[in-house]
């Protein structure tokens, strides 16, 4: 029987936009170049990510000093975040590249960060079953931290966009809850797993070692 997991205070990901109305997560859109609004999904979710560990876990702060949760400061966060996230001519279409940026955003602030990947595959047969899928999640979610998720192709789940990085917040046996454009979308994980036709791949920032 499988057992409901998400982060602790999924609220603490709210955004107060200029005009009052309040979005769960961020959205790509809001990056100031064209260029960036293209390409931004990855940092963007990195951003969000680092904003969430820096509320819920003292020890890093330094991720997101200011922790003001208005979009005009998220958007300084979000373009902090893009001179180490940054997208290649394709985008940030390698999940390692996300470890990369990951790690050198906590870097330059004093931070040590190992995060955890797991790649999937385009060949099938050499996937990870959704077991090990979900595991990988709950640990996460378990150490209260958001996990990155990169999807080249959405195959039979067509909520998600193709070639797009999103946010796993919270994971119940095959659905999964994630943010994408600044509102939770709830998938079938598993369908996505089953029948996607290119690679992508999870990226938990902080591991249940790190606390």
């Amino acid at each position: 029987m499988s057992t409901a997991i998400g982060l602790t205070h999924p609220e603490q990901l709210d955004i107060a936009g200029p005009d009052g109305m309040v979005t769960r997560g961020a959205d790509q859109e809001w990056y100031p170049t064209l260029w960036q609004r293209r390409a931004g999904c990855g940092p963007t979710c990195a951003a969000l990510i680092f904003a969430y560990l820096a509320a819920a876990h003292p020890e890093k702060r330094a991720l997101y000093r200011e922790g003001a949760m208005d979009r005009a400061s998220f958007i300084a966060l979000m373009c902090r975040v893009w001179e180490h996230v940054t997208p290649r001519s394709h985008g940030l279409n390698r999940p390692e590249w996300m470890v990369e940026g990951m790690r050198s955003y906590a870097a330059q602030q004093g931070l040590a960060l190992s995060p955890a990947l797991l790649e999937i595959p385009s060949a099938r047969t050499k996937r990870p079953d959704y077991e090990t899928v979900s595991a990988f999640l709950t640990a996460a979610l378990r150490a209260d931290c958001p996990v990155a998720f990169l999807n080249l192709h959405q195959g039979k789940v067509k909520e998600l966009d193709w070639w797009h990085w999103v946010t796993i917040i919270a994971l119940d046996g095959r659905r999964a809850t994630l943010l994408d454009s600044g509102k939770e979308l709830e998938i079938d994980l598993a369908l996505w797993l089953e029948t996607t036709r290119r690679r992508g791949g999870f990226v938990a920032a902080l591991t249940g070692a790190e606390g």
